[in-house]
């Protein structure tokens, strides 16, 4: 035993980064064996063997911490810039592909799960759900773009001939350069640059997600716009842009629920939105009256029992986790073999319900810590750009587990999103673990940074 923890310490000394961080995935990915091998119980009462189970869990686990450490070793500030842009123009594609429902035999294919377009399925055996990579690369682009037009404006403020602008490579130089060369005045205007590089990319991620999953798009947007904020957006450029998107969106919903379009997702926010704002007993006792009346059947009694059993079980098993207040311990729950979607929309109450308050505690401490080192990571970066990327990705990580658990506790209308790390999903796994290696690697470059700027000072002292 004091050699393994002899071996811990020595391997947290040699950590550049923020090792506190570090220790918080790490703890995050052991505890995502354990919740997500007993929550897929109907999985495995499906035909799936709990070995092939665990050893698919260890090797997305082993995969996400690789590419992990590949980014947070060997990532430089400008690489990380250019590995949003390409990521994010990536997952445009693979939104494009998803949405136009394309089909390449033996190659990729979109898939459509519970009745929507979301994961693409490659060489028949890798599924990669693109809502998860739209996620993260939309945040890192938005880093990047806020930061560069931030940049742009602050070329044509400090330097006072044609010549000098031209010469400053900071922001948007190349859309420079061609607007002189080719003499289009417009492409400088400050309004299309926002347009080109912010409102549009904004605009077409929105659109590209909307018809799979109302929730995505809506956590999607909100990560773009928390960016924008963080990065030093003007506030009123950002307010009218949300008016503008909000007008746009809502009509864009209200056309789509009178045209009744097909796979449009209107029909299923409205339910969830009665759901939340009706209980459950009103509404049963308004189907039962109805069915006296000869309006509805019993087949719609039944469909109205299956699409709250989610929501109830969820609710019962925290109930359940409460008695004992440790809960029924690991493989006690009794809600994994009635809820659909325990081990992914649902998780936290599943943790409740076999890991009691204790469990509850634990999971939102660990995302308490990541706000907070997040925040210290952020405080302490030099450059506006990666202040902005950690900040972005942190407040999307960590909201999105927030959601999640005001969820799972009845106080927001379901999502269907999942509790970052410890949900079953391999590809939201590798995102985030990804998303983690962004906020680690920065920390290393500012350590680094920061022990440069101390060594200058004892030189001059």
């Amino acid at each position: 035993m004091n050699w393994l923890g002899n071996k811990v310490r020595e391997f947290l000394a040699s950590v550049r980064g923020d090792k506190m961080l570090l220790l918080i995935v790490i703890l995050l990915y052991l505890f995502s064996i354990t919740t997500v091998l007993s929550s897929t119980s109907m999985q495995v009462s499906s035909g799936q063997e709990r070995i092939k189970m665990l050893i698919g869990q260890l090797a997305t686990i082993i995969l996400s911490g690789g590419l992990l450490f590949v980014i947070y070793k060997f990532c430089s500030l400008k690489g990380l810039m250019k590995f949003g842009v390409y990521g994010f123009l990536g997952s445009l594609l693979l939104l494009a592909f998803l949405d136009l429902h394309i089909r390449i035999p033996h190659f990729m294919e979109s898939q459509n799960l519970n009745d929507s377009w979301r994961t693409v399925l490659f060489f028949g055996k890798v599924q990669i759900h693109v809502f998860e990579v739209v996620k993260i690369f939309s945040v890192m682009y938005m880093a990047w773009a806020v930061t560069t037009w931030t940049e742009d404006n602050a070329v044509y403020d400090e330097n006072e001939t044609d010549e000098a602008i031209l010469a400053d490579h900071r922001g948007f130089w190349r859309l420079r350069r061609f607007a002189w060369n080719r003499g289009i005045a417009w492409l400088e205007e400050p309004f299309f640059k926002r347009a080109l590089f912010i409102y549009l990319p904004f605009l077409l991620t929105c659109a590209m997600v909307l018809p799979g999953s109302n929730s995505s798009m809506a956590i999607i947007a909100l990560g773009m716009l928390v960016t924008l904020f963080v990065g030093g957006f003007g506030r009123g450029h950002l307010a009218l842009f949300i008016i503008f998107c909000a007008v746009v969106g809502g009509g864009g919903l209200l056309l789509l629920n009178k045209l009744d379009a097909k796979g449009n997702r209107t029909e299923t926010g409205r339910s969830r939105i009665e759901a939340f704002t009706r209980s459950y007993e009103d509404r049963l006792a308004d189907l039962r009256e109805e069915m006296k009346k000869g309006t509805k059947t019993r087949t719609d009694y039944d469909k109205f029992i299956d699409e709250n059993r989610q929501v109830q079980g969820a609710k019962f098993a925290i109930r359940e986790g409460g008695h004992p207040p440790f809960g029924k311990g690991p493989g006690g729950s009794t809600q994994k073999y009635k809820v659909m979607g325990m081990f992914s929309d649902f998780m936290f109450s599943f943790i409740c319900e076999e890991y009691g308050l204790l469990g509850a505690i634990y999971v939102i401490f660990l995302f308490g810590c990541l706000i907070a080192r997040g925040t210290r990571i952020a405080n302490y970066c030099s450059s506006v750009c990666a202040r902005t990327m950690v900040a972005g990705l942190v407040i999307l990580i960590s909201g999105q587990a927030l959601i999640h658990i005001l969820v799972n506790v009845g106080l927001m209308p379901m999502t269907g999103q999942t509790l970052p790390i410890l949900s079953d999903g391999k590809s939201a796994l590798v995102m985030f673990s990804i998303a983690f290696g962004v906020v680690l690697g920065v920390s290393r470059l500012v350590r680094e940074e920061i022990e440069k700027e101390e060594e200058i000072e004892k030189e001059e002292v």
